[in-house]
Formats: structure tokens, sequence, C-alpha cells
């Protein structure tokens, strides 16, 4: 079986464990907001990659910002905390990122003040591809628990899946199937 939201180079480079210099997996964040605006006023994010330098790179076309554009990322030290196995109805990951400077901290203690909701979007890219990023569908999460600190930013990231939903949705009435009444 195989996973339609993964391309077949990322799948061949985490199958090769990083045998080829070209094949490092290069991790990278967007953190979104209605305020966040460049120099020009025009939307723009906070887009970071986990690494020791900066990276460019190309974000797909329906990207809601600076889609189809070469993006640069900056480097810094972030972590994702995978959510525990529990009974929550709404799984969520902790995200940690680390050295974080007076511009972000600064759009970051904005975004919370506005009450408005702040995204992250997740992308793995290929050192050696930078035309794209190696997943056809960026998973998009929610922040919730905001807390910036001196040199840290922790935040809750909701992964959209609502576990405590009914499973199969449809409710069967016999209005709108008969055939569950019985003659």
């Amino acid at each position: 079986m195989s996973d339609p939201d993964v391309t077949q180079a990322m799948k061949e480079a985490y199958a090769s464990a990083g045998s080829s210099a070209d094949e490092i997996v290069v991790h990278t964040l967007e953190i979104r907001h209605p305020s966040f605006v460049d120099e020009a006023n025009q939307p723009t994010s906070i887009f970071l990659v986990h690494d020791h330098q900066n990276f460019v790179g190309t974000l797909e076309a329906d990207a809601p910002i600076k889609g189809g554009q070469a993006v640069e990322f900056i480097a810094i030290a972030f972590d994702f905390k995978l959510a525990p196995i529990e009974t929550a109805p709404t799984p969520q990951i902790v995200v940690e990122i680390d050295n974080v400077g007076r511009d972000i901290t600064d759009q970051l203690d904005a975004a919370i003040v506005s009450g408005d909701k702040i995204e992250m979007c997740y992308r793995p890219w290929l050192n050696g591809d930078r035309t794209g990023p190696q997943m056809l569908v960026p998973p998009v999460y929610t922040l919730s628990n905001v807390k910036v600190g001196v040199f840290r930013v922790t935040a809750r990231a909701n992964t959209g899946a609502d576990l405590g939903v009914a499973f199969p949705r449809e409710l069967y009435k016999p209005g709108k199937f008969p055939g569950l009444i019985g003659l």
C-alpha cells in the first residue's frame, strides 16, 4: 500500500537512509497569521528550517502565502513532540522553537494578542530538489497555547483530526432510509 501524500523521491530518500548527500531530508515550518506582513505591506509568513544554514525552496503553487514563489527559510532549531496516546478527542503535538530572535517573538506576541488563529504548515524537502516540498498536501495545524519566552517558543498544534465524532457520520433515519422500518 502506498502513501499518496509523499512523493516517490521522498520515499527513496527515507529508504536510502541518507546514503547520498543530495538526499538529505530538510524539515521546514511556515507560521501564518493575518497580521504578518512584509516591508511592502504584503501578507507573509515566518519561514523556518531545521538546519544550520538558511534554505531557499519554491512553495507549492496553491500555497496560501507566496504560492509558487521561492522563499528563504531561516535556520533555527525546532522540534515536534508527538502527542501521547490518550483518549483526548482532538490529538495535539507539541512544537518547540529554540533560539528565537526578537523579530519572531515580536510577530508572535502581536499574533497572540490579536486573537486570530495562528496556523503552522510542515513541509519536508529534499536538499537536492528545491523545486517543491516532498508532500503533495503539506499538513496545516492550528496553534494554541502559544508561549513566547526569551529564547524559546512553545505551542500545541491541533492535528485537525477530531476523534470525538461518531463514525460513520451518516445518521440512518427512517425518513431517508425507509427500508429500516419493519413491516
